[in-house]
């Protein structure tokens, strides 16, 4: 197999993927700094396929305040909407980019079969609700994840967008600037 460095061909990219979801921002660039294997493709696929009903998770937003913090994924997927959700990190440059075109898309077909969701995951919750702020976001969003959805689907790279039926079931994923909208769009049937 060949040997890559993962910080040349990220640099190469414009940085497609920001980093391995489930590690600090510091463990991640230190990784990607040293040659390693070239993954075999299948290595990068999601434990998810499309067609598949969403897994869902629970968590504790806020651990001071269990009891008014607990979220559960299924309080926002498989409830009869379209949803866009945004699996994202504060201290990841390609997922601070995709926001404002998932605000967009958010502000052009929100309503009665459509919503949003961002969840934050490997990041401090106190940074997650600072760049949510910063960046305008004004749909649901579920903090402090960390790497539970990571696990649970098999995200190995952030930013990872997905999009999920009125059933709960997956459409989309792996989506990226004007293929968020022509997903949405097509999902939507306009």
């Amino acid at each position: 197999m060949k040997k890559i460095l993962f910080l040349v061909i990220a640099a190469t990219l414009g940085a497609v993927s920001c980093c391995f979801a489930g590690k600090s921002a510091k463990a991640a660039e230190a990784e990607n700094a040293v040659e390693a294997e070239e993954p075999a493709a299948d290595e990068d696929a999601l434990s998810i396929k499309v067609g598949e009903m969403f897994r869902d998770f629970t968590v504790v937003q806020d651990p001071a305040s269990p009891e008014k913090s607990t979220v559960k994924f299924s309080d926002y997927v498989g409830k009869g909407k379209y949803i866009l959700v945004d699996f994202w990190a504060s201290w990841c440059p390609p997922c601070r980019a995709e926001i404002p075109v998932v605000g967009e898309v958010y502000k052009k077909y929100a309503g009665e079969n459509f919503d949003v969701l961002s969840v934050a995951v490997s990041d401090k919750p106190e940074d997650s609700k600072k760049a949510a702020r910063e960046l305008g976001v004004t749909w649901n969003s579920i903090i402090n994840a960390q790497r539970i959805p990571g696990d649970l689907y098999g995200i190995r790279y952030i930013p990872q967008i997905m999009l999920f039926g009125p059933d709960g079931k997956l459409i989309a994923y792996d989506l990226r600037e004007e293929g968020i909208e022509a997903a949405v769009k097509a999902a939507l049937g306009k």
